[in-house]
């Protein structure tokens, strides 16, 4: 009996908490609750990219408009983004790196008439800002009553009219190809600043083309139709007239971006358009043929006359070396015949110096024979000194390498014979120098 009571498990006694504690931690429960309620209720916390709305209990309407937290008082909290996006696209295509294919508050390609009545198809992207000014956002609220509703309503709306009212300003060219910046501009500006009044024009053009003859002539015209433009209408001063205020501005929403993306034409605008695009292309074409054709025609000019300019300058390099080398030998000659002279004259002067010297001597032995004759020469003795003398005279002459007189060739007379032209004057200088030392 013993053995199975010690087996038999103790029961452990219940611990009964006092009807006072158990109702204490009720209490303090509820208190916690209450307190979270109204922590939450009075205590809020605002993002930096939200702006808020708060309505008191008793009506009155405030903005929140700084980062973290906030008392609520019991207050109603309207949230609106600082900044958002407004797309009006239809396609998949990826817009900021990011595949989109639009939500409930945007929109699909905005359908517009072009000039001439052409059809289009226009997506693009806006980007805008809520005012901060408690004034500008508390209207906003009481008139848009959401931030949905803001966007879907008058965002929207505004983009609407606006790119619809600038579509009938441009042709379908110009809107697709040559003026799509300006397109977008205007269109920026009916946004931001409003409806601009507008005015119609009655315009004629060329139906087709003018036929011409054989000789150029015009044979006959082609005809003309009438088509009309809209133009936006300007004051006196060239500014353009506002209609209707714009909605964005009225609220104080800023446009920060705003982007033409596509013009999608219809089929038949854009069988025009191509029609046009390759006339243009032909054109364009042609004209760089022709300029082309003209280019090369110049620079053929142009390389022909640099050959002829060439060919004048080689020879002008060859007349000049011919002149120079022609008055180098002319000047060579010149020197050459100075030189000449002045060797001549220099032998002349030296032969006359040797004449000289030959005088002065054959005097003094002159007058030695002299004195002996007068000392007693016979005739006979007198007659052979003479001779002797002479002989001499004419003998040391001849040896001399410094003749008396130039020898200047002369033509003899038609018999072949020839003379020495100076001979005479030898023979008369020669005669009267040995009768001076025979003296």
């Amino acid at each position: 009996m013993e053995t199975e009571s010690k087996l038999q498990p103790k029961v452990q006694p219940k611990i009964q908490l006092p009807q006072k504690n158990y109702t204490k931690a009720i209490i303090v429960a509820v208190i916690v609750v209450i307190a979270l309620i109204l922590l939450k209720c009075n205590i809020g916390y605002n993002s930096a990219t939200q702006l808020l709305v708060k309505q008191s209990p008793f009506g009155t309407l405030s903005c929140i408009d700084h980062a973290g937290f906030y008392f609520k008082g019991f207050a109603s909290i309207y949230s609106y983004d600082r900044t958002k996006d407004f797309y009006f696209n239809s396609s998949t295509d990826k817009v900021k790196g990011e595949g989109w294919e639009g939500g409930d508050d945007d929109e699909d390609d905005i359908s517009v008439t072009l000039s001439r009545n052409a059809n289009a198809e226009i997506s693009g992207y806006l980007k805008y800002q809520l005012p901060t000014d408690c004034e500008d956002l508390v209207k906003i609220h009481r008139e848009q009553r959401s931030d949905k509703k803001l966007k879907h309503d008058l965002v929207r709306n505004s983009v609407l009219s606006a790119v619809r009212k600038t579509a009938p300003l441009f042709t379908a060219e110009e809107a697709k190809v040559t003026k799509i910046a300006e397109f977008r501009r205007i269109a920026e500006d009916q946004l931001t600043e409003g409806e601009y009044l507008t005015t119609i024009e009655v315009l004629t053009e060329k139906a087709g083309e003018d036929e011409y003859d054989s000789e150029g002539k015009i044979i006959k015209k082609a005809e003309t139709q009438e088509y009309k433009v809209t133009k936006l209408k300007l004051d006196k001063n060239g500014n353009r007239i506002l209609t209707k205020p714009s909605a964005l501005r009225l609220y104080g929403i800023r446009v920060v971006q705003f982007e033409i993306q596509n013009v999608r034409l219809d089929q038949k605008a854009q069988q025009q358009l191509d029609i046009v695009k390759d006339r243009e292309m032909k054109r364009v074409s042609n004209a760089t043929a022709a300029e082309t054709a003209k280019q090369a025609a110049i620079t053929a000019e142009a390389e022909g006359k640099a050959r002829i300019a060439q060919a004048k300058a080689d020879q002008e390099v060859e007349k000049i070396k011919a002149v120079t080398q022609a008055e180098k030998e002319r000047d060579v000659a010149v020197l050459q015949a100075q030189k000449e002279q002045e060797v001549a004259r220099l032998e002349a002067l030296r032969a006359l110096e040797v004449a000289k010297k030959i005088k002065a001597e054959k005097e003094a032995e002159a007058a030695a024979n002299r004195a002996l004759v007068s000392a007693g020469l016979t005739p006979q003795e007198r007659a052979e000194w003479d001779y002797k003398t002479k002989v001499g005279v004419a003998e040391a002459l001849a040896k001399s390498a410094h003749p008396l007189v130039p020898e200047i060739m002369m033509t003899g007379d038609s018999k072949g014979g020839a003379s020495t032209a100076m001979d005479a004057v030898g023979l008369n200088m020669l005669m009267g120098l040995t009768e001076k030392l025979s003296k």
